[in-house]
């Protein structure tokens, strides 16, 4: 993250929503085979892909889990039978999108980290008053105390992915699990 944050620190508000983010295309090994055996990871990358600044771009197949290292295998052709695609992974993709599309602070707002331990990350995307909270934990089950901050001051957080839990200021996280809350 402290990478990630100093990139986007040179970067306007404008550009950062303008960034083409990708988790692998045409000239690179799939972000499915290049986890290897911690493909349960893949719905982490999915819901960052969709909830941090810029543009999330697909590479076709990645929705319905398609794998290949680097070229030419990466270059497969889509898999159309029902039974080769990954319906489980495709319905993220779908509800990822959505959200995306019914959320104005997924598209146009601001991203600040507040927590970054460990195997968690925690950011939270604010555009005018609406508030998007995302957890990412891609190791144990574990709690997070979230620090104070004026912009976490929301009376209700309603979880739409996910199924972490939010109590006041402290946040528990399944094992290798994503969430998302949206303030209301």
């Amino acid at each position: 993250m402290a990478w990630m944050e100093n990139y986007r620190a040179g970067l306007s508000h404008q550009q950062q929503l303008r960034m083409f983010n990708q988790l692998d295309s045409h000239d690179t090994a799939r972000f499915k085979s290049l986890l290897g055996k911690d493909v349960a990871r893949l719905p982490l990358a999915v819901v960052w892909l969709f909830s941090w600044p810029g543009v999330p771009c697909i590479y076709y197949g990645d929705e319905v889990g398609l794998d290949g290292n680097n070229d030419p295998f990466c270059r497969k052709t889509f898999p159309w039978q029902a039974e080769k695609q990954d319906a489980t992974l495709l319905a993220l993709y779908q509800r990822m999108a959505k959200l995306r599309h019914s959320i104005p602070a997924l598209r146009y707002g601001g991203c600040q980290v507040v927590y970054a331990e460990g195997n968690v990350v925690v950011f939270l995307r604010v555009y005018q008053q609406q508030r998007v909270l995302v957890a990412i934990n891609r190791g144990e089950a574990c709690e997070v105390v979230l620090p104070a901050s004026p912009l976490l001051n929301v009376t209700e957080w309603r979880c739409k992915e996910g199924k972490g839990q939010r109590i006041e200021d402290v946040l528990s996280l399944p094992a290798i699990s994503a969430t998302l809350w949206l303030n209301h």
